[in-house]
């Protein structure tokens, strides 16, 4: 027999559409969170320690919070029972809807127990991670103390990885309590382990605000200087060193991009040492692709206005101000500044 449109979606459709709109929150909740892990400038550094481990941990938790969010609405029988005897909710499909609030229960709570397996094995791998990957570059960023450290301390030590623990432990006891065959043999089992939410949300909070992986902002200064011989970078170059250790121990790596030419070779073996070893990488022989830089810098803030400070020759300044003001395909808009000590 053909099935009937109008009936279908007189009985259905609500239903289906609820599910719907339920279902892309959670997908768009999962990507957009992956993405800003593994593209966002400000998780730049620990992405390269964590990986991928990172963006799945962080895309599973948002579809957590959200269906933990959700999982007690649909079993709140005060709310329930105010919007069935309510005038305010007068379509009768509506109504008919609120009889499926058992079913997007349960549905909520199989997604919380799918994430969470994902989320339980992307903090294992992430606690592994900070072991092996350990460096003294990343201390603030790093879960671990020293390199190789046992990642089981990772897990019983920390306030996130305790709480997690136990809250692993209280969701199976409520999942191993919730099958068919339990309910029916032993339904006091089935209600009171079903209690241990309130044990279970008070874990959350403890989990959620003890996780100190928090990003920090890219406001990035771009430090170019130009010399042409050695004499003249090495009495700055002791304070460039301080600066760059200074806002790595910040955990703020990315604050001072420091790139350093020499259109001189002379004497360079003098100054790549032990002392300088942070500059070593940021010592370049000729002049800077000055193009490319600008449309680095435009690339990683766009729609934003960056200022640009010469201190120079005229040639110099003129080439600066000329890029300062070319349109870019990013909407960056680049604010132009000259400063002469002569």
């Amino acid at each position: 027999m053909a099935v009937s449109w109008r009936s279908w979606l007189a009985n259905e459709g609500v239903k289906h559409l609820c599910l719907l709109i339920w279902l892309s929150m959670n997908v768009l909740l999962f990507w957009k969170t992956f993405l800003l892990y593994n593209q966002g400038p400000e998780y730049h550094y620990l992405h390269q320690m964590l990986g991928l481990g990172l963006c799945l941990s962080r895309a599973s938790a948002s579809v957590l919070n959200l269906n933990c969010s959700l999982i007690l609405l649909p079993m709140c029988r005060i709310l329930l029972a105010f919007l069935r005897g309510s005038q305010k909710v007068p379509s009768r499909r509506t109504r008919r809807l609120l009889d499926k609030s058992r079913t997007f229960h349960i549905t909520c709570g199989v997604t919380i127990c799918i994430f969470s397996g994902v989320h339980v094995a992307a903090h294992l791998v992430n606690a592994l991670n900070f072991s092996v990957n350990y460096s003294e570059d990343f201390v603030e960023l790093n879960a671990a103390r020293y390199r190789n450290e046992d990642p089981r301390k990772l897990l019983f030590t920390t306030v996130p990885g305790l709480t997690g623990v136990c809250m692993v432990v209280v969701l199976f006891l409520m999942i191993t309590a919730s099958t068919y065959a339990i309910r029916v043999s032993n339904y006091d089992i089935f209600w009171y382990t079903h209690n241990l939410f309130f044990v279970f949300y008070m874990l959350l909070m403890l989990h959620v605000s003890g996780d100190d992986w928090k990003p920090y902002k890219l406001r990035r200064l771009y430090f170019i200087w130009v010399c042409r011989d050695i004499q003249s970078f090495r009495w700055f170059a002791d304070l460039l060193c301080m600066l760059h250790n200074k806002f790595w121990q910040e955990n703020r790596p990315d604050y001072v991009n420091i790139q350093l030419y020499l259109s001189q070779t002379d004497g360079i073996q003098k100054i790549i040492g032990e002392k300088y070893h942070a500059l070593n990488s940021r010592l370049f022989i000729g002049r800077p692709r000055w193009k490319l830089l600008f449309d680095e810098i435009a690339k990683y803030n766009r729609g934003k206005t960056v200022g640009v400070f010469c201190c120079g020759p005229n040639s110099l300044s003129k080439t600066l101000h000329k890029l300062s003001n070319q349109n870019n395909s990013y909407g960056t808009t680049f604010e132009y500044n000259k400063e002469s000590f002569s």
